[in-house]
């Protein structure tokens, strides 16, 4: 009796699917490694041949001040990556990428962070647990100290007692410190100014002995004209000179050199 062999065939589809869809790096997917205590592997694979630009972008928080620190000059790679050595050691790094394609169409990657965050409690030999402290410069953008609870202590009451820079507490065990700037008080220049008339005042000493000029600007940076080899030590320009109220520029030269860069104002007539 004669047996019969059946045999099945599986038929493969003609069109075979793409080697990136197999791999978990592929964009809007990527791959961040800490390959050392300050280095960082960021790798991706780029399924889009039409993609004309790609930016690797940092931060210390997970959902926003993050900045450019690489732009691919070839972003239509399939294979590419990027080594990050210039973030804070010790601190919890996220990353995202952002990239255009053809046509102007754009995409911002879910961030990804590195696995080279520092407990904020350590155990020392004796069993006793020490609260670190991180002390980070503005929102996160960089971290300026790591402090146990003794010298945070210390350092919070010398920023009080010492300066006008406060202290936010943005997380558990994570302080920003904001320094106090102060604003810039406007002065008056003594060589050129408005009299109680609304005039511009020219006051110069010793005409004789130097050769000033002055330059006049708008509040774009224009040139509106100038005054060369001044040689009165008292000069009024009437203010119709400069056609309309508000702050004006100049620049006054002593000898051809800078001498004096400042504003004044003119009010308007009513």
């Amino acid at each position: 009796m004669k047996r019969i062999y059946f045999f099945a065939f599986i038929i493969l589809p003609c069109m075979q699917m793409p080697a990136f869809a197999q791999q978990k790096d592929t964009l809007p997917n990527f791959s961040v490694h800490t390959l050392t205590k300050n280095k960082n592997q960021i790798s991706w694979t780029n399924p889009h041949p039409d993609c004309n630009q790609l930016v690797v972008q940092r931060s210390y928080d997970s959902v926003k001040f993050f900045t450019s620190i690489f732009s691919a000059q070839s972003p239509e790679l399939a294979k590419n990556g990027f080594v990050d050595n210039q973030f804070t050691p010790g601190v919890k790094v996220y990353y995202r990428i952002f990239y255009v394609l053809q046509g102007g169409k754009y995409f911002f990657t879910a961030s990804k962070s590195s696995d080279n965050l520092p407990p904020m409690a350590e155990t020392t030999k004796n069993d006793e647990t020490v609260i670190m402290y991180r002390i980070f410069n503005k929102e996160r953008d960089s971290l300026l100290y790591m402090l146990e609870s003794k010298d945070y202590r210390y350092f919070k009451d010398s920023i009080s007692a010492n300066t006008k820079d406060t202290l936010s507490i943005i997380a558990e065990n994570d302080i920003v410190l904001k320094r106090y700037i102060p604003k810039t008080v406007w002065k008056p220049s003594v060589f050129v100014f408005t009299n109680n008339k609304g005039c511009v005042t020219i006051a110069l000493p010793h005409t004789k002995a130097h050769e000033y000029s002055i330059k006049f600007f708008n509040e774009n940076n224009e040139l509106l004209f100038q005054m060369n080899d001044i040689k009165e030590t008292y000069l009024v320009v009437d203010k119709s000179n400069f056609l309309r109220a508000g702050w004006f520029y100049f620049e006054l030269y002593e000898d051809h050199d800078l001498k004096e860069k400042n504003k004044f104002y003119i009010e308007k007539e009513f």
